[in-house]
């Protein structure tokens, strides 16, 4: 990735582009590709492995020229490319909508990037983009689709949606389990503030129905770092408790507290087989796409 196309795919930039559609394409387009492999084995078009001919196997898959040679009956396994389920969550409560002092966006409008480049890319690979977005109430739900039409949607979803109120994670991500009727990639972006607790659940249940996972914790670095040096009252964005501190004094306290945090979540999203991206909101979009197309295996 060079110099120049990372700061086409700095925040700092893409922020000013209002159009979702055409942000999701500098993005993908400028960065990546992707291209998922099906977890079934079936008779597609890319060799895989052997196995041995079982009666009632089509005789077309058999490899005749292993079988002249060794005199063994083998049949061709080859790996199928399928459409799959990419269903996007994205949190729009309140403290989404925090932006620091070296922030060039808000949280919100940095998961809304995010949100918009992997409908883009999921559609674009022949995948149905699914898009779900919530605080105490259900603010947008557009089922997985790939006809015309369906990003413009989901980016009008995302223009429309101002983030407010709390999260009720635990109330719309069963929600979201309970809508996903087959299994797939299910994607939730959020900050995960005061949900590590509510989100292990969650994610055992929709890992036990065969769904693969991906957390993309964004925060900000005012949230990670706590920068401030005046005497400050801080106050809680979605329940309103507020608090004066000296910064100074408790900064080390903070950061010890957030990185403990931020471990837990990646240790919680291990034990439950889901991938893990933490970001901050000055971050290239390309790396943050980059570690979940990794995941994926398909870098290019």
């Amino acid at each position: 990735m060079t110099e120049r196309l990372s700061d086409i795919l700095s925040p700092a930039t893409l922020a000013r582009i209002d159009n979702y559609l055409l942000l999701a394409r500098v993005v993908v387009d400028g960065f990546i590709a992707g291209l998922h492999r099906s977890v079934y084995h079936g008779f597609g078009s890319e060799f895989l492995q052997y196995r041995n001919y079982s009666p009632g196997d089509d005789l077309k898959y058999v490899d005749w020229k292993v079988f002249a040679r060794h005199d063994k009956l083998v049949t061709k396994v080859f790996q199928e490319e399928t459409n799959m389920n990419c269903n996007i969550v994205l949190d729009a409560s309140a403290s989404m909508g925090f932006q620091g002092t070296r922030a060039p966006c808000s949280k919100y409008r940095y998961g809304a990037m995010v949100a918009a480049s992997l409908a883009y890319l999921a559609s674009r690979q022949g995948d149905f983009a699914g898009f779900y977005c919530y605080n105490e109430e259900l603010q947008a739900c557009i089922r997985p689709g790939n006809r015309t039409g369906h990003l413009q949607r989901i980016a009008t979803e995302l223009v429309r949606i101002q983030p407010q109120g709390e999260a009720d994670h635990e109330r719309f991500l069963s929600y979201v389990a309970e809508a996903v009727y087959k299994r797939g990639l299910v994607v939730v972006i959020s900050d995960f503030l005061e949900a590590e607790e509510r989100i292990g659940p969650l994610l055992k249940r929709l890992r036990y129905a065969q769904n693969d996972c991906i957390v993309i914790q964004v925060l900000d670095n005012d949230e990670r770092d706590f920068p401030f040096d005046a005497t400050t009252r801080f106050v809680d964005s979605e329940h309103g408790a507020h608090i004066l501190t000296y910064p100074p004094d408790v900064r080390d306290e903070y950061v010890a507290g957030m990185d403990a945090f931020m471990e837990r979540l990646r240790r919680l999203c291990m034990d439950m087989q889901a991938d893990c991206v933490q970001c901050d909101s000055t971050q290239s979009l390309g790396r943050v796409l980059a570690s979940y197309l990794h995941r994926r295996g398909s870098v290019y």
